[in-house]
């Protein structure tokens, strides 16, 4: 192993993580009293042209971003899904083409996007517009072994994309220590980044985290000045116990480090939310969908730069684009509404799957991804079955629905009695699920339900 020229520190302890947790942003008059140290070192708030996106300032280096970001992980497919089909590329240029003249400047892609498409579709959409008028983002993929590999892929990309230079860059997916160890350190690919930015081809450097809180206070804590962090940040994870949005966030403002959110609808999970919720959000205000809701969620705290969000469907960008536009924050009453809401949304028995795919492929064939969306969208229908309740008509009916949308949804061939347990997917999971265990957990519902219909 290379000798790496860092020297690390020993992660905090109890004690003083609890101490910093003290003296955290705390949520004031909307959400957000203590998080101004100073407005030169907030990401502003700007005006836009009539009808556009709203925009902040980022404090590091001036850039004018779009409150809401196209994230180009869920492009529409044809002939499969998002990790079997191809781009459908007339219906993703449009898209992108109405966000740009909406106002969207931010768009975010990857290497792994898409096959490796994502790069390309973006790359030829944004060549017609000035390039000065929008702000690229691409990152190293966790699956870069060696330095050479990752010299590789950063040319590569640049290609695809057809650009001289990445406004932002990020590590992608941190998770591990032990990986960021081995191939930013060891491999010395940190140093390579860094050489790329000070020859402008990446003007700003971060990282997307997806770790638990000692490995971002270890990232945070390196001899690197990271320009923005990007991470995972929603309603129902801001007081999570795992994903821990608000102490992320909190450690995030208070070094000045400007925030990029991903997952602020939790790949749809937000958008079909128990009834008990929906009613709380329409008594608030009626006007706004489960998806403005969190989308604007993010956005009042205002160390956030821009809210990443995956569209897919034209429908999708139009009203994200005009959630954004003209940006009001949420007040403190709805901000704690829908903390409250967070609350009632644990008690039930989602499978916390966010349907990003980085799981896939499964060695076994096993469709992971649309085995946890048939169960989860059961639960928030109301309708999973409880093979414990009364057999009554209404668990019949409950029965009869799971059945139908899992035979019509899963093919034979992906279905949940093909896993193994070999457990290669759990460590590619962002969300830290144990994929066999939740596997298990629907298998034995399903088979249940299926001998009981015999």
């Amino acid at each position: 192993m290379k000798h790496s020229r860092y020297i690390f520190p020993e992660p905090i302890s109890r004690a003083e993580a609890l101490r910093r947790m003290a003296a955290a942003v705390t949520v004031g008059a909307l959400g957000l009293s203590g998080c101004n140290p100073t407005p030169s070192a907030t990401p502003v708030t700007v005006g836009a042209a009539e009808g556009k996106v709203s925009r902040r300032r980022n404090p590091r280096n001036g850039d004018e971003v779009s409150m809401l970001g196209f994230g180009c992980m869920r492009f529409p497919t044809v002939g499969g899904d998002r990790y079997t089909g191809d781009i459908d590329r007339a219906p993703t240029r449009q898209m992108l083409e109405y966000a740009y003249e909406c106002g969207v400047n931010y768009f975010d892609t990857a290497w792994m996007y898409h096959k490796g498409t994502s790069e390309q579709m973006v790359g030829e959409v944004l060549k017609q517009y000035p390039r000065e008028s929008f702000y690229l983002a691409d990152k190293m993929p966790p699956t870069a072994k060696t330095l050479s590999e990752a010299k590789e892929i950063f040319s590569t990309q640049l290609s695809r994309c057809g650009v001289d230079y990445f406004d932002y860059y990020l590590c992608h997916s941190i998770s591990r220590q032990y990986v960021f160890q081995n191939l930013y350190l060891d491999e010395g690919v940190l140093d390579f980044l860094l050489e790329q930015k000070r020859a402008g081809k990446i003007r700003q450097l971060g990282f997307s985290f997806h770790g638990d809180l000692a490995l971002f206070e270890w990232l945070l804590a390196l001899p690197v000045e990271w320009d923005f962090v990007q991470i995972q940040m929603n309603w129902l994870d801001w007081k999570d116990n795992v994903r821990q949005a608000e102490t992320l966030y909190t450690m995030l403002a208070e070094r000045k480090i400007p925030v990029i959110v991903m997952e602020p609808i939790r790949g749809g999970a937000l958008i079909d939310v128990p009834f008990a919720v929906k009613e709380m959000m329409q008594q608030s205000d009626a006007e706004l969908s489960p998806a403005a809701w969190a989308l604007k969620f993010c956005a009042t705290y205002p160390y956030v730069l821009t809210v990443l969000s995956g569209m897919s469907k034209m429908e999708h960008v139009v009203e994200n684009c005009q959630t954004f536009t003209d940006f009001k924050p949420l007040s403190e009453e709805q901000m704690e509404m829908l903390h409250h809401a967070a609350d009632l949304y644990r008690n039930n028995s989602r499978i916390n799957c966010t349907d990003c795919l980085y799981c896939m492929p499964c060695p076994y064939g096993v469709d992971i991804a649309g085995i946890f969306r048939v169960y989860n969208r059961c639960v928030d229908d109301h309708v999973l079955p409880n093979p414990s309740a009364k057999h009554d008509e209404e668990y019949l009916r409950r029965r009869r629905i799971l059945l139908n949308r899992y035979k019509n949804a899963v093919n034979e061939k992906g279905r949940v009695d093909r896993c193994t347990g070999c457990n290669k997917c759990s460590p590619k999971c962002p969300q830290g699920l144990h994929i066999p265990q939740q596997l298990s957990r629907v298998e034995r519902l399903i088979e249940t339900v299926r001998n009981e219909w015999k």
